[in-house]
């Protein structure tokens, strides 16, 4: 009788304790997970440029919480402690009470800025982009301490300044040297020969070459000139001339000039290269018209010319070498 009494207790506890875990399950299925499906949605406030304070109210005040993971970045747009990055993103709808992650900003990284002076404007933008800066405003002036054009004068920041990533430099660059006024001087009856170097010292060039007989003027001996007496030139004009005498014919005895100039690699990294010839013709023949690269090896097919003829290189409008052909 005494066990029976013993196990019908131990059975009826273990038929309460079922009773108690099936009321749980009910209590659970029927009220708890309906009442997290039916947990009302709310759109995520927008954080970004927020302080953090302000965002922990939004965030608080729109039912959501705070998540405790913290992040932060550089960023050159905001300060230092403004929401760069929210997890969700702003409008996106969530359940109350889940968490927001935050970055907020660590201010601006800052860069040495590199020295760019006295290169080349396509150099120096290069050099500011290794470094994560952009070319700011640009100006440009004349000066004969930086011949090439578009080469940098100065810069704002001056270089090794501590500047924030993705800033600014100010460029300052030259137009060239400044254009020189010259006064067409009286070069009629003077040999053409002797006008020629005389206009080159003077950074002028001759162009069209007329022959005319004239009874009274000597074979070469310049009749007229344009531009006229007196008016103003500007260095790398050309000037054109009527002179005495008659040309030879093009059936006369001539041949091919090769066309072959190393860029000299001194000066300046890039340089203007002109080669023109000029023959019995009296034709000026412009082979070259460029800008080339220091070091660079400029090659071109042959050119005809006709009896006696005269090939000028020049860099950046200065005379480097002339060459002289007969046949």
């Amino acid at each position: 009788m005494r066990r029976n009494a013993i196990l019908f207790a131990v059975i009826k506890v273990l038929m309460v304790f079922l009773g108690v875990l099936g009321v749980i399950g009910l209590v659970f299925l029927f009220w708890i997970i309906p009442q997290q499906v039916r947990t009302p949605e709310v759109a995520v406030p927008n954080l970004i440029g927020q302080s953090y304070q302000q965002a922990v109210l939004l965030i608080t005040s729109s039912g959501l919480a705070v998540d405790p993971v913290l992040e932060k970045k550089p960023s050159p747009d905001f300060p230092e402690g403004q929401v760069i990055e929210q997890e969700p993103s702003a409008n996106f709808k969530i359940k109350l009470n889940k968490p927001i992650r935050l970055t907020l900003s660590s201010g601006s990284e800052l860069v040495a800025i590199p020295d760019v002076t006295g290169r080349l404007l396509s150099d120096a933008d290069i050099l500011l982009t290794d470094v994560g800066l952009r070319r700011g405003r640009v100006a440009a002036v004349y000066t004969d301490r930086y011949p090439e054009v578009h080469t940098v004068i100065a810069q704002t920041p001056r270089a090794t300044t501590l500047h924030p990533y993705d800033g600014e430099v100010h460029l300052l660059l030259s137009l060239g040297v400044r254009p020189k006024l010259l006064r067409m001087p009286d070069l009629s009856l003077m040999s053409i020969d002797k006008a020629r170097p005389l206009l080159e010292s003077h950074g002028l060039q001759i162009g069209e070459l007329v022959y005319k007989p004239h009874p009274e003027i000597d074979q070469g001996v310049i009749i007229n000139h344009r531009p006229s007496v007196g008016e103003l030139l500007r260095v790398g004009q050309v000037i054109n001339f009527e002179v005495s005498g008659s040309q030879r014919k093009e059936e006369d005895k001539g041949g091919f000039l090769d066309i072959k100039h190393e860029v000299s690699s001194t000066g300046a990294t890039h340089k203007r290269v002109r080669i023109v010839i000029e023959d019995e013709r009296n034709k000026l023949i412009k082979v070259v018209d460029g800008r080339y690269k220091s070091g660079t090896l400029i090659e071109k097919p042959p050119v005809r010319v006709v009896g006696k003829a005269t090939m000028r290189i020049y860099e950046d409008n200065r005379l480097v070498d002339t060459r002289e052909y007969d046949w």
